[in-house]
């Protein structure tokens, strides 16, 4: 048994040599790896929109070609950026979901984005256009609204950033993917509460989020608890290299959803209509569909005329981009080869028992939801552009909605004619 005194020198150089252990771990890591940085800081938390890029010193280009890059405002960087405000420089300011942002495109100092690519297109046709990207993956209509409505905010008193002179948004993925998930979970009262306003707002985890920190500072020992680790794993160097060797191990940035895209053959035998497709996969009858599709359309075009009527003079387009489901082939509609859907459970809130559905199934409730949302901005006279088929194959696709490089460029240049034709008006 030892003694008294060698208790007392063992806990002496315990307090001496911890410290100066974890010292020299937190300087090495800080100098050799910079992985606090790179890793531990690549998102945010904002308090109207949610998770995000973080752009906090942020500005240059990282070596992981994976990662985007931020540009001096915080904004997803394009290639032109005004420097002062000059009364010929022409403002877009881009909305919309991960597609509109360049999800898949990363790297190369974001050139080969959809946002990078749409500036550059429409600058060949007029130099003076300057494209701001305000999209943000997992964006939708009601969260465009709030980005919107804080630039008109903030630019006024920027020297760097252009007016908006044209507001464009542009997606339509995300809010169907709402959709989706309240044809999933009809029956399902999760999602009722007041504050999730039915996930028509901002998604029901980023709301849990910052109820689950807020609760600390009333007393909750759990949350605070955990806010507590979280800051030492933050702000440590070497915790954060732990946790990259962990991230590593997962699916890398920009790239979740197109790694699940695995085709299952089935021995299916019929093709549907729309009415057994929601029977036989969300156990509706028509009229509770069209119940909440009329409510979902309702909801997402409160969205669309909010952002449209924050243009006194009507420079606003929101444009329904293509995507998987409205670029099936006629073969893949009618022919022999069965495909499930993949992938998508954290569009559609996570439910305990995935979605199963075909691709040709999809594609008639996205074709149906589609034809009614463009129906009603007409009703409304919302300049809108329907590019829905403007995509020749799903070989044009990295997944369900996210573009290759080549259809980024294809669809920008399409649609950068369309917005310098209406700009000329």
């Amino acid at each position: 048994m030892k003694s008294r005194s060698e208790i007392m020198k063992i806990f002496v150089y315990t307090i001496l040599f911890f410290p100066l252990i974890i010292f020299i771990l937190e300087i090495t890591f800080l100098f050799l790896n910079k992985s606090n940085n790179k890793f531990a800081s690549e998102t945010k938390y904002d308090a109207l929109t949610g998770w995000r890029k973080n752009c906090d010193g942020n500005d240059v280009n990282p070596k992981n070609k994976d990662f985007l890059i931020c540009d001096r405002n915080g904004f997803i960087k394009t290639p032109y950026e005004t420097n002062n405000k000059f009364k010929n420089t022409y403002g877009i300011l881009l909305l919309g979901n991960s597609v509109a942002m360049g999800e898949g495109l990363y790297g190369f100092n974001n050139d080969k984005t959809f946002a990078s690519q749409l500036e550059k297109h429409l600058r060949k046709k007029e130099s003076s256009i300057d494209l701001v990207n305000a999209a943000y993956s997992g964006f939708n209509t009601w969260q465009e609204h709030v980005e919107a409505f804080r630039y008109l905010n903030m630019e006024p008193f920027s020297n760097n950033l252009p007016s908006a002179d044209l507001i464009l948004s542009f997606g339509g993925i995300q809010d169907f993917w709402n959709f989706i998930r309240l044809l999933s979970t009809s029956n399902n009262g999760k999602f009722k509460k007041y504050s999730f306003a039915n996930g028509m707002m901002i998604n029901k985890t980023n709301i849990e989020y910052i109820n689950f920190l807020a609760s600390s500072s009333l007393g909750n020992i759990k949350s605070g608890f955990y806010a507590f680790i979280n800051s030492l794993k933050t702000s440590s160097n070497f915790l954060s290299y732990l946790d990259s060797l962990v991230s590593n191990k997962k699916t890398k940035p920009g790239f979740f959803e197109k790694r699940q895209l695995t085709i299952i053959m089935d021995s299916y035998s019929e093709n549907k209509n729309l009415k057994q497709i929601l029977n036989d996969r969300f156990n509706l009858d028509f009229e509770e569909y069209k119940k909440i599709k009329n409510y979902a359309i309702k909801s997402t075009l409160r969205n669309i005329s909010a952002n449209s009527n924050l243009k006194f003079d009507g420079k606003y387009i929101y444009v329904y981009a293509p995507n998987y489901f409205n670029s099936l082939s006629e073969d893949q509609l009618t022919g022999n080869n069965y495909k499930y859907l993949i992938g998508i459970k954290h569009l559609i809130g996570n439910p305990i028992f995935p979605l199963e559905i075909l691709e040709r199934e999809m594609y008639l409730v996205e074709k149906d939801y589609r034809k009614t949302l463009l129906t009603e901005m007409k009703n409304h006279n919302i300049n809108f552009l329907d590019y829905s088929l403007k995509a020749d194959s799903t070989n044009w696709f990295l997944d369900y909605s996210h573009f290759t490089e080549f259809s980024a460029s294809e669809i920008s240049s399409k649609l950068s004619k369309d917005i310098v034709e209406f700009i000329n008006k």
